[in-house]
């Protein structure tokens, strides 16, 4: 299997890496124009921190102190941010395999990875699948798992959107289908209260623009359990109109301004420099640390039964 793989029709060419199963490039057919920060170099993807393009699992975003209790036993992941959380399941996680293909053609891509019992500090054998197929000027991503003994699962894709090529977001707009969002502690890890956007500058419900706020790394709660078939959730404008329409089955939609990317010398794809505030990541998935949170959705997959979690990203040129 060739380092890139290319998907593409008459609207959209997007562009993956079998490592972490990542979207590295997405494309309107004929531009060369990249709306998604990815390297030309797709070894960059493992050697530059950020999670760009990556899936992130096999729980995504922060656990505190990296600690889960399945059936009165306790599992220990490992500590990636200064002892106190686990991010993204650590060095290990999904991001950081090299996924099979285990089908393709000109529209589609099917990933496979296998985490083995213990891996991440969890438990069970976990078969998990990711297929990107493009239609019209849609991208599908579909995830699901199985595992053969209870464990937590919450997967995540982590592309960065640039839409107009512009140095920061700061001239995108937002639109977010939620009405409340998770307040966080000194440590980005939510604190358990639910709290509503009304009269806060995290209401996002109609139109308003991106802010560079180094703080903005939060989730919106757009229901309390995962939907059967995907449902609008939010919508991102370039200053030139370029529009990315997400609609998701999960009940969480993680924003975050990218205010950490490293400003650093790389060979970027045809998308803007690598520097702060370059992409924002917004992240279908349940709500973080959702096993510290018994009033949160939970995500516990229990051996038998399949988790599936459907992204799709809709495009409209300017």
């Amino acid at each position: 299997m060739s380092d890139i793989i290319t998907l593409e029709n008459d609207r959209l060419q997007v562009r993956l890496l079998a490592r972490g199963a990542t979207l590295t490039s997405l494309r309107f057919a004929g531009q060369s124009r990249n709306l998604v920060l990815g390297y030309v170099d797709p070894a960059d993807h493992a050697r530059i921190p950020g999670f760009a393009g990556h899936l992130a699992g096999p729980v995504a975003n922060r656990v505190r102190a990296g600690r889960v209790v399945i059936d009165g036993e306790t599992f220990q992941m490992p500590l990636n941010e200064g002892g106190r959380t686990c991010l993204h399941s650590g060095v290990d996680g999904v991001h950081a395999q090299v996924w099979a293909c285990a089908s393709q053609n000109d529209n589609q891509v099917t990933f496979a990875c296998t985490l083995q019992d213990g891996q991440n500090g969890l438990p069970g054998n976990r078969a998990i699948t990711a297929q990107y197929a493009v239609t019209g000027s849609t991208l599908r991503l579909t995830i699901r798992a199985q595992s053969d003994k209870s464990t937590p699962i919450n997967i995540a894709s982590h592309p960065y959107w640039n839409l107009d090529g512009a140095a920061d977001v700061s001239g995108h707009s937002l639109e977010v289908a939620a009405h409340s969002y998770l307040p966080t502690d000194a440590h980005n890890l939510p604190t358990g209260e639910i709290r509503p956007v009304d009269g806060t500058p995290l209401n996002f419900r109609r139109p308003k623009a991106v802010p560079l706020d180094p703080t903005l790394d939060l989730n919106f709660c757009l229901s309390e359990t995962m939907a059967d078939t995907p449902a609008p959730v939010a919508t991102l404008r370039g200053r030139d109109g370029t529009s990315l329409h997400i609609a998701t089955t999960c009940p969480g939609l993680q924003v975050y301004t990218g205010a950490h990317l490293p400003d650093m010398p790389v060979a970027m794809a045809d998308c803007p420099p690598l520097a702060p505030f370059a992409g924002i990541a917004l992240e279908p998935q349940h709500w973080p640390d959702a096993p510290h949170h018994s009033h949160f959705p939970q995500i516990t997959l229990h051996p038998g039964e399949t988790y599936q979690q459907i992204t799709e990203y809709r495009l409209t040129p300017r």
